[in-house]
């Protein structure tokens, strides 16, 4: 999202005219076409809905308000065969391709990894189904890869060379983000599922193999946020933007929300309210300037409802913190003080 400045007051001084200025967010929305699928998941692997064609995925996505941009699978749901197609009802609706995010997990070949594979030959088909995605985000205008390393890790003790697993890994990333220069690569991290530990499980294992990429010259690598996956790193997630953005690493996010420990995708600042209204605070403090994905399942939700009324939620608990002001928030936070925090708490939630 692009930032806008905000006059909000003059200060004459003799000659000259100083302007105080704050960042506001253009609250730009995109989600996942996935989200308005038939809901296949392990309890339900028929689906909770019938499977529409994705023209009328797209077209149902349309009927969002506020709705701007959509996210594909590469090649589940977009591929060479339907790129065209893909391309043209997305023009007629009026959506932009925001992101691509190769399948590197749902298939039997990736069951023993897959851009970190230690067999060779499933490692290079990994690294081309990025470069195949990268081709389609081209041809559609997306500007983000999106890697999700579900695969990337182990399942057992004693089965698995970590030096060789880093090493293909980092190789492979490199690789991919070379060929897909001209496009943002955001690495969504997880603790576990599918694979029962993943190498890339919280924000600071990301950054360590961004740094390490930027040794090598590649600069087009950053983080994807997912809230549910983030919660389930233990990470506190206002704290954890601030941390990636000290890096210029903030390339997207995923938001939904989560209770415990299931990875559900529920409405964003249904569960965790009072984590949202920080997190948003901060995401104007920093000057994100991307897009605020949503990634939901509805299951036996309306798809385009349920995404209503998460862009409602977050637009909402953004307008709450301009009603009550950036600075008044930024001089409580200064206060350090918990009393001081709770009454900002209350006039925020109230």
């Amino acid at each position: 999202m692009k930032m806008q400045y905000l006059l909000i007051g003059k200060i004459y001084i003799g000659a000259f005219v100083i302007l105080e200025m704050v960042y506001n967010l253009e609250l730009r929305f995109s989600t996942g076409i996935w989200v308005f699928g038939p809901g296949v998941e392990r309890f339900a692997p028929a689906g909770y809905k019938p499977a529409k064609d994705i023209v009328k995925l797209i077209e149902e996505a349309s009927t969002v308000a506020g709705l701007l941009g959509l996210e594909f699978h590469y090649p589940t749901e977009v591929n060479e065969g339907n790129v065209r197609v893909v391309k043209d009802a997305l023009s007629t609706t009026k959506l932009k391709a925001v992101a691509i995010a190769p399948v590197l997990s749902q298939e039997a070949q990736w069951a023993r990894g897959a851009l970190s594979a230690l067999d060779e030959d499933t490692r290079r088909r990994a690294v081309e189904r990025c470069k195949k995605a990268t081709d389609i985000a081209r041809e559609l205008g997306a500007e983000i890869l999106i890697i999700w390393p579900g695969r990337e890790g182990f399942d057992f003790p004693f089965t698995t060379d970590y030096q060789k697993l880093w090493n293909n890994y980092v190789n492979s990333i490199k690789e991919v983000s070379e060929y897909a220069h001209d496009l943002k690569v955001a690495i969504e991290y997880k603790p576990e599922d599918p694979s029962s530990y993943l190498i890339h499980g919280s924000a600071g294992r990301v950054l360590a193999t961004i740094l390490e990429l930027r040794q090598y010259g590649v600069r087009n690598v950053g983080i994807n946020v997912e809230f549910a996956h983030a919660k389930l790193a233990r990470e506190w997630v206002p704290e954890t933007i601030v941390l990636i953005s000290r890096y210029n690493a903030l390339y997207h996010l995923h938001l939904n929300d989560i209770f415990t420990h299931v990875d559900l995708d529920l409405f964003p600042a249904s569960v965790n309210l009072l984590e949202y209204l920080e997190l948003l605070y901060w995401l104007n403090k920093v000057g994100y300037s991307g897009w605020l994905g949503l990634d939901l399942f509805p299951r036996y939700l309306n798809a385009a409802e349920m995404v209503q009324q998460s862009i409602e939620n977050i637009k909402t608990l953004y307008a709450k913190l301009e009603k009550v002001g950036w600075s008044k928030i930024e001089e409580v936070i200064k206060k350090n003080s918990p009393i001081e925090a709770q009454k900002l708490i209350r006039e925020l939630i109230i």
